[in-house]
């Protein structure tokens, strides 16, 4: 349980997450564990800066959803934002609001990846 209080630093709400799986540890610990691959995969900051706007719509809105499903509360309102302005056809603020949580999501994946390897 010590692992799910750390993600809390990071903006998880860790007890809505759990909540929403009906307090199954394991299962939360492994949708959590596949958080890296997602975002390693899923990468958003050079569709931002090129202004590839409908890629980067595909892929803010599977992270957002994922952020969603995870209870990752401050990267979920990120995502949720960027969506908003990808679709509003303002890909300058998009990329400003990824920048905003580009560091905070970086140390959580690292944070992930170093403790539930």
């Amino acid at each position: 349980m010590q692992f799910l209080e750390s993600l809390k630093e990071y903006g998880c709400n860790v007890d809505v997450g759990l909540d929403r799986l009906k307090g199954k540890i394991d299962f939360y610990k492994r949708l959590i564990s596949k958080f890296p691959e997602v975002i390693e995969e899923n990468e958003c900051k050079s569709l931002l800066e090129t202004q590839q706007i409908e890629k980067a719509i595909e892929r803010t809105h599977l992270i957002k959803g994922v952020t969603a499903n995870l209870s990752f509360d401050s990267l979920y309102t990120a995502y949720t934002k960027i969506v908003d302005f990808l679709r509003q056809g303002n890909p300058q603020a998009a990329l400003d609001e990824y920048l905003k949580i580009e560091e905070i999501q970086k140390n959580l994946v690292e944070h992930i990846k170093n403790n539930l390897s």
